[in-house]
């Protein structure tokens, strides 16, 4: 009698090895290589749970579907390592979900030009053929398993790897029985805990979960807002907040780029009506995370969360203000608002577009301009007393060359002529040409901008939301070094330092004339970007509860708090182990 009968549960191990050791070798060996008592386990049930189903359902449909999946995450996970220092984690879906198509398509063209993607490629057509291979070999394999004492031992062996493995699969409750986002955090960096590419997976979509929780949170915040009697207010006052993209501030002839990258804000410096900040960064160098923080009333140095405070729209809108936003990354698909990560999903949640703004743009353009273009033609017809209008450009964002329309290409692979490196190519010498075509055409947005309200008592703020890399010191561009890699000075430098400027039009400053000076006296001060909504609070002379002149860039009472980048890196120490 064949004695794989008498023993069913071994079957899956008998019968399916060759799917159950692509599943650990693929899903599982990052994992199993980093801490492998516990996670060893773990990974042999997982890998004998999608053997048992095959085996169970007779299915070669289902078996399938399996390599599918176990391909799908392989290839996805060392794609995003490879090419990007990336891996599967909420950030991803972050991305995922604010990825537009147009986005989408000019992400695969950029892909075919990475070289590491060709090495993914080889990659799996080994794996795949190894696959193969296993697979034609399993019914001999398979025979041979059939003896008497091979079985015995087997049992054994397999026995204690699946009691180990449901013993140790606590660690899944435990994940379960976070509820809130710092929590599982704290759970994934356990080396104990599973790391596999399918519980990577399952931690990120939990950490979506519970991002839910925070946008009712500060939707609640939003709705909840403490007003003070304004005293002093102008009676017609505009507030310009200008959010970029990408910019890397190295880059702009303001911060002594040799390219002239800048010219109308670099005239307006000149002439005394725009002030550059000269030590700002970014806590992050992802859209989503910068936002929360930086549209919010917290202070990440001081230890407090974004949904715990109301965000500076509602603040304003609140007091008065009539709030407007303008975003030309707003993702309008809603069959993509399936992560409540997303930007889109925080920013516009019914509960805050009731709570934050008069109005919200309904369209999204190709080019910045257009977007200028669209608030120009729908400016009321009547002038509003105070008012709030918020920008979120597209900046530079990725694929650089189509940032900016035909008449902007002032700059070619010769202008470029400055860099001698010899590992940078004319292709690479091309590309950031384009990024600087990019950056000089977000300038010319600017002065589209501030054409409009030149004559009206205005004050605009102007900073982007994270740097980039475009071959500025090494063979790199986008942003893909989270962990700040072997050169952390330089990764901070690009990725998070950014520009920020403030621009008052002649009647703002003939109105408030002791503001020139405490610009100025503020130009160099350190700064972090999650604190803007105080400054904003300042310029508005805006009485509220939410401002802390501690806070305050302006004021004589600032006092930065620690520049935590990554939630980890504390940027002041990174930068000042550089000089030493």
């Amino acid at each position: 009698m064949n004695r794989l009968k008498q023993i069913n549960w071994l079957k899956p191990v008998t019968t399916q090895w060759p799917l159950m050791l692509a599943y650990v070798v693929m899903i599982g060996w990052s994992s199993v290589t980093k801490n492998p008592i516990p996670r060893w386990f773990l990974i042999f049930l997982h890998a004998y749970l999608v053997a048992a189903l095959v085996t169970v359902t007779k299915s070669r449909i289902i078996k399938g579907l399996a390599y599918i999946v176990i391909y799908w995450l392989f290839l996805t996970e060392i794609v995003l390592e490879w090419i990007f220092g990336m891996s599967i984690s909420p950030n991803v879906l972050v991305l995922l979900a604010e990825t537009t198509g147009r986005e989408t398509t000019e992400f695969f063209e950029s892909l075919l030009d990475k070289p590491q993607l060709w090495q993914v490629v080889l990659c799996g057509i080994c794996f795949v053929i190894a696959n193969v291979m296993l697979e034609v070999w399993r019914p001999r394999i398979n025979q041979w398993v059939k003896g008497w004492l091979r079985v015995k031992v087997l049992k054994v062996i397999v026995a204690v790897l699946l009691v180990s493995g449901l013993a140790f699969s606590y660690y899944y409750v435990n994940l379960l029985s976070c509820d809130e986002m710092n929590q599982v955090d704290e759970w994934r960096s356990h080396m104990r805990n599973p790391d596999d590419l399918v519980t990577k997976v399952l931690v990120a979509l939990w950490d979506v979960r519970l991002s839910e929780k925070e946008i009712d949170r500060v939707a609640w915040q939003a709705e909840h807002i403490d007003v003070e009697p304004q005293t002093e207010a102008d009676d017609s006052l505009n507030i310009i907040f200008v959010i970029g993209e990408s910019f890397i501030r190295e880059h702009a002839a303001l911060y002594g780029y040799p390219l002239p990258t800048t010219p109308f804000m670099s005239t307006e410096q000149q002439a005394g009506r725009l002030f550059v900040f000269n030590d700002v960064v970014s806590p992050y160098n992802q859209t989503t995370r910068v936002l929360r923080n930086l549209l919010c009333t917290n202070s990440l140095g001081d230890g407090e969360d974004w949904s715990a405070f109301p965000p500076l729209s509602a603040v304003f809108k609140k007091n008065g203000f009539r709030v407007s936003m303008y975003d030309n990354q707003k993702t309008f698909d809603l069959g993509r608002h399936v992560f409540a990560f997303s930007l889109s999903t925080f920013l516009y949640h019914p509960r805050m577009l009731e709570a934050c703004y008069q109005e919200v743009c309904d369209s999204t353009f190709e080019y910045d301009g257009e977007l200028v273009d669209y608030h120009r033609r729908h400016l009321p017809s009547e002038p509003t007393s105070r008012q709030l209008i918020i920008f979120h450009l597209i900046g530079q964002h990725v694929s650089f060359r189509y940032r900016y329309p035909e008449g902007y290409d002032y700059f070619t692979a010769d202008s470029i002529r400055f860099r001698q490196e010899a590992w940078l190519t004319d292709e690479m010498k091309a590309e950031i040409a384009h990024y600087d075509n990019a950056t000089r055409y977000n300038d010319d947005v600017i002065r589209q901008l501030v054409s409009m309200y030149q004559d009206q008592n205005t004050v605009m703020v102007y900073l982007s939301d994270h740097g980039e890399e475009v071959y500025d010191y090494r063979d790199n561009y986008g942003r893909d070094d989270w962990s700040m890699g072997n050169e952390p000075q330089q990764v901070l430098r690009y990725q998070y330092m950014v520009p920020m400027v403030v621009w008052c039009s002649d009647k703002y400053l003939t109105l408030h004339p002791e503001m020139a000076e405490l610009l100025k006296q503020s130009a160099d001060k350190p700064f972090m970007l999650d604190n803007t909504c105080h400054l904003l609070f300042r310029l508005a002379n805006l009485l509220t509860p939410y401002y802390n002149n501690r806070r305050d860039i302006l004021s004589p009472d600032y006092k930065c708090p620690k520049r935590i980048i990554n939630d980890q890196f504390d940027y002041d120490e990174v930068m000042a182990n550089q000089e030493m």
